[in-house]
């Protein structure tokens, strides 16, 4: 029986591993495309790293993920109690689903299944206490679409000094009616046909430049809008009703910086020091070469404002 993908004989972090993930949708981007990142990662971030175009990411973190594999590894030989034969991992291009590759951290030998290390910090490992968290997983059962095994092993090191496991069952119906699917249109429908997928941040609405063009709204669209002036008005009328509350409370307590109840603390109320600022127009009036060498400007943002309804007419 062939095996269900083929090895992609690349080295890690070379302009070679880079290309031939440009050439398909990898096990770790496959909770971007679901819309299911954990870190913001969106599935236009995923069209455009495929197209050449990276987002920032910090190459730190990136290099003690590396760094941390090989002890991940010594402890499930030594600590985990699990009868293992690890080899190192490689990356692997699905033959039935060609555009979804897996870059496999460690493999198991006799039987073959994936093992994916995390590590997590200390602040962060209540993520793990109900078990592998949902974009991981996804990561994983698409790492088990590729390696066509019913199961795969979770290590993850947490804080520096705590180590769990975790065994993933493939889930074929999950695969099957949403992962593949999914990556197919993606793939296809995306990238192949070079149309970017929806905005699905705010950041990504913003970075929208506009064009002095109209758009008819739809019922559904104008509905939106409606909504949007309504939480607009009611963060107004919660912001006034804060600031009338803070006069009462403030007749009250007078100068008194500490609140209590019961005589328990419950509240502070003191005053602090007013924030410093940078009079940019004056600079510029003395120092009209030195503002402009310092002054950034930072990414356009789009303001949606209601028309009024005279000017409607």
């Amino acid at each position: 029986m062939s095996a269900p993908f083929v090895r992609v004989d690349v080295t890690p972090d070379t302009p070679a591993w880079e290309q031939e993930r440009r050439n398909s949708v990898g096990a770790s981007e496959a909770a971007a495309v679901l819309g299911l990142s954990a870190y913001g990662v969106t599935p236009l971030d995923v069209y455009k790293h495929k197209l050449g175009v990276d987002r920032h990411f910090d190459p730190i973190l990136a290099w003690v993920g590396h760094q941390s594999e090989p002890i991940m590894e010594a402890w499930l030989r030594e600590f985990s109690g699990l009868d293992l034969n690890i080899r190192p991992g490689f990356m692997a291009r699905s033959v039935e689903h060609p555009y979804l590759h897996a870059s496999f951290d460690r493999v198991n030998e006799a039987p073959f299944f994936p093992i994916q290390m995390k590590t997590a910090h200390q602040y962060a490992g209540h993520h793990w206490d109900e078990g592998i968290p949902t974009d991981i997983r996804v990561q994983v059962q698409a790492e088990m679409a590729v390696a066509g095994t019913p199961r795969a092993l979770v290590v993850v090191w947490i804080g520096g000094r705590e180590f769990r496991h975790f065994w993933e069952p493939r889930d074929y119906r999950f695969i099957r009616k949403h992962l593949i699917p999914t990556l197919q249109r993606f793939w296809d429908g995306n990238v192949r046909a070079k149309v970017e997928p929806p905005v699905s941040t705010l950041a990504e609405v913003n970075a929208i430049a506009t064009e002095q063009v109209e758009i008819e709204l739809s019922d559904q669209a104008f509905d939106t809008l409606e909504r949007i002036t309504v939480l607009n008005s009611d963060i107004q009328a919660q912001e006034a009703e804060r600031d009338q509350l803070k006069v009462a409370l403030g007749q009250y307590v007078g100068a008194a910086d500490t609140l209590t109840r019961d005589g328990v603390k419950v509240a502070t109320w003191k005053q602090q020091k007013g924030r410093a600022g940078f009079d940019l127009k004056g600079f510029r009036d003395v120092h009209p070469d030195l503002a402009q060498q310092f002054t950034t400007v930072g990414q356009p943002f789009r303001v949606l404002r209601r028309t009024k309804t005279k000017e409607q007419k």
